[in-house]
């Protein structure tokens, strides 16, 4: 019971009081009856009255009860219609973002189909060219002959991205790199590529042609510089393909004079999602002699003691993860202390502006990227062909 009711109710039964006391004295009394009578009267009546009001007052606010939780049911109703609604047009954009999902996923799949028929077509071709440069015949004197306008086709571009050793502004190692150019002229970059080579499925064909042009024209460079090594980028698939794995130790072994000289290139996030067989793989070509180079690297989740029983020599890191114009992360430079302290070479890539390269000495002493020197472009087989030809790529 509330507590502002207890002055009605102590009223109400003071007067209850009054009314009973008469009647016990008009039953004892024998004299002055119609006073205590009168009295009785008033005290009941005025009992009535304020049970009436409060009666009144209390049905009053139990009326504008019943008037606010209609107004709230009103609401509620209203509430409901509206998410109703929108639950209705919820399901409505759900259901066109599985169709556009689905002509999405359609166009996709189609555009990895073409791809993957251009590379084997590519890779076919690499492949004949490949062959008729090792096996041609000793050039013969033949007639003279009008040439025929060569049809433009696809084909790779090899190149090679000076590794430059801050110290002594000099290029120590190179980087291979590749890029394709379509038949219509435009060319695609490294990454672009590495990507559609991936999703295809023909990443290890790829690093296969690369591999076997890579070995002749790393035997010349190591010629002239016995300590330069070349840097080869390597994918996932490969490691964890048993035919491709089987082809690159192949490889390795027949050009054991050289396999000092190769550093198997894995990103970061590759290494990350490699398998039992590709973890296999990796020892395989660190028992042939071949160091492994982790690019791209972040320091979280990252074991540098594992790193090291892999055969892991070289630490690349993206410019762009350690400067973005406020300096160095003290972060970068503990990690890179622990890192030299267990014999990793810290590799600085993709270096773009003044300001990373100026930071570039904080971190490692071998730098690559634009800012430096943009990739040179050399021939395939230019470590079969002519000692001109090489001498322009390195």
């Amino acid at each position: 019971m509330q507590s502002r009711n207890w002055p009605s109710l102590l009223v109400l039964a003071g007067l209850s009081c009054a009314a009973i006391a008469c009647g016990i004295y008009l039953l004892v009394a024998t004299s002055q009856q119609l006073p205590a009578i009168a009295a009785a009267v008033a005290c009941l009546a005025l009992g009535q009255v304020l049970v009436g009001i409060f009666a009144w007052l209390k049905n009053v606010a139990l009326q504008d009860t019943v008037r606010s939780l209609a107004r709230e049911l009103y609401a509620a109703e209203e509430n409901y219609t509206q998410t109703f609604v929108a639950a209705d047009l919820f399901q409505t954009e759900i259901a066109e973002l599985k169709r556009r999902a689905g002509r999405v996923e359609n166009d996709f799949k189609d555009a990895q189909a073409a791809t993957r028929v251009q590379f084997q077509d590519l890779s076919k071709r690499i492949t004949a060219e490949t062959a008729n440069v090792q096996f041609s015949p000793p050039y013969e004197a033949q007639p003279a002959v009008a040439a025929k306008p060569a049809e433009p086709r696809e084909h790779l571009n090899f190149l090679l991205e000076p590794i430059i050793d801050i110290s002594t502004n000099a290029t120590a190692h190179y980087r291979a790199r590749f890029s394709m150019t379509a038949s219509n002229g435009a060319e695609i970059d490294f990454a672009k590529l590495v990507v559609n080579a991936d999703r295809g499925g023909l990443r290890p064909s790829l690093d296969r042609h690369v591999i076997s042009q890579a070995i002749p024209l790393l035997r010349r460079l190591r010629a002239k510089h016995p300590t330069m090594k070349m840097l080869i980028p390597l994918g996932g698939a490969t490691l964890m393909s048993a035919d491709s794995l089987t082809h690159l130790t192949n490889a390795l072994a027949e050009a054991s004079d050289v396999a000092p000289g190769m550093v198997l290139e894995l990103s970061h996030d590759v290494l990350g999602k490699l398998n039992s067989e590709g973890i296999s793989g990796l020892a395989a070509v660190a028992r042939m002699g071949a160091a492994l180079a982790l690019t791209g690297a972040a320091i979280g989740g990252l074991d540098l003691a594992s790193l090291r029983q892999l055969g892991v020599k070289f630490i690349g890191i993206d410019a762009h993860s350690f400067e973005s114009g406020f300096g160095v992360a003290k972060t970068w430079t503990e990690f890179v202390a622990v890192a030299r302290g267990l014999q990793f070479q810290i590799l600085l890539t993709d270096v773009t502006t003044s300001v990373q390269a100026a930071s570039a000495a904080q971190i490692a002493r071998l730098v690559s990227g634009p800012f430096f020197a943009a990739p040179r472009r050399v021939k395939f087989n230019a470590g079969l062909a002519a000692n001109s030809v090489f001498s322009a790529a390195a």
